[in-house]
């Protein structure tokens, strides 16, 4: 019989308190600054073209900010890049908020987005890594936190629009305050559990070797979840309304049932790994969205169509959480590197999965464009069941790390 696991100790709740802080914060941050677009558009005169050039230098700071923190993680420790990057993050808001042209909104964009994929990497190796010592799984709850914090800071952003807020305040009163957060989360993070740098490169070549092709399956599932994400976030709305005949008001109420069920299903992802294995949990859930995303296109109907947008993200919910701790399980002595990797491929698809939808709607109309997106999650329902499949990476640390304290894995 399995002895019972003992209870986490103080520092130990410290550091998921500290991490789920992070994941909070970075949620508000992200979708306060989506929410105020428009405005920060109209204070520096930008027509859509330009608009679309600024975003795209974020983007690019974004995946800079991914690819470099690998590195920067394993060797200095999760918790010192999330410490520096978290107030970064923070106190970046406030130059797009001030931005008066496009050179000044270009330059506070690369910022921001180099420190925005710095935090990502930071927060989910430290998320793997007191997941890793907590003695249960509970990874998808700090993806929940995120969840909430990104519905706050939406609404907050929705609060200073209708309050006539201009961003050059609100986005210095928001940013104070971040940083405040951040800084506790600093301090009162358990830094036995959350920063253990390796003090050494990790490039080992034949563990690298090993498992490469694993880090690459693994981030191509992220690539088809985030893919399917940013496709539902741009195109839902224009399906409701195009082609199944929603009104204006009532076509956005598809991305938001997505959001709505994504942040419930991130509630209760952590039992239902524990219960049946995080990998049939993935199993599973990408065939849930499959069948929820199926109905929806296939009714033609409002009610359904919203329902299917709703199952899906319900589905979609938990897959990108397992998908992290898959890659720091499978890399223990390199973690910053393998969640740098898996994350850069997962906002690749991000970025790429709205163009790709509106290319192939082009070629093929909506529904059948949007369709593409339930042949990616039956991919990842059949990829889920090979790393299922896969044995103990190598190393007897990495073994334990891996499949330690009583845990299912499949």
């Amino acid at each position: 019989m399995t002895p019972p696991l003992s209870p986490p100790g103080r520092e130990l709740r410290a550091g998921r308190r500290a991490v789920s802080g992070y994941f909070f914060i970075n949620g508000v941050a992200f979708s306060s600054w989506v929410a105020r677009i428009p405005d920060i558009k109209d204070r520096a005169e930008l027509g859509d073209g330009l608009l679309g050039a600024a975003l795209l230098v974020a983007a690019a700071g974004t995946v800079l900010g991914l690819t470099a923190a690998g590195r920067f993680v394993d060797r200095l420790g999760a918790n010192t890049i999330s410490r520096v990057a978290s107030i970064a993050v923070a106190l970046g808001l406030i130059g797009p908020g001030l931005a008066p042209d496009l050179l000044v909104l270009i330059v506070a964009l690369l910022f921001f987005g180099l420190a925005g994929g710095a935090y990502n990497v930071s927060m989910n190796a430290q998320a793997v890594a007191v997941d890793r010592a907590y003695g249960r799984q509970i990874i998808t709850s700090f993806h929940a936190v995120y969840s909430v914090g990104a519905l706050v800071g939406s609404a907050l952003g929705a609060a200073t629009v209708r309050l006539g807020i201009e961003p050059s305040v609100s986005f210095p009163l928001l940013a104070v305050a971040l940083a405040a957060g951040a800084w506790a989360c600093g301090r009162g993070s358990g830094s036995a559990v959350t920063s253990q740098p390796s003090g050494e490169p990790v490039d080992r070549a034949g563990r690298a070797e090993a498992l490469g092709g694993r880090i690459l399956l693994i981030g191509a599932c992220c690539f088809a979840c985030l893919l399917a994400e940013g496709a539902i976030a741009d195109w839902s709305g224009v399906y409701l309304k195009e082609d199944v005949g929603l009104s204006a008001t009532f076509a956005p109420a598809g991305y938001m049932a997505f959001s709505i069920t994504m942040a419930a299903g991130r509630l209760v992802g952590d039992l239902l790994a524990v219960s049946i294995g995080a990998m049939r949990l993935v199993f599973w859930s990408a065939l849930l969205s499959s069948a929820g995303l199926t109905a929806g296109l296939l009714s033609g109907r409002g009610t359904v169509a919203l329902l299917g947008f709703g199952v899906f993200g319900a589905g979609l919910s938990c897959v990108m959480p397992q998908m992290f701790k898959a890659a720091g399980d499978q890399f223990p002595d390199g973690t910053g590197r393998a969640v740098a990797a898996v994350a850069t491929l997962g906002y690749a698809g991000l970025l790429s999965g709205p163009p790709a939808i509106g290319v192939s709607a082009h070629a093929l109309g909506l529904p059948l464009a949007l369709g593409l997106l339930v042949m990616l999650m039956l991919a990842v329902a059949v990829a889920s069941r090979i790393i299922a499949s896969w044995p103990p990476p190598p190393g007897p640390e990495a073994g334990r790390r891996a499949h330690g304290r009583g845990q299912p894995t499949r």
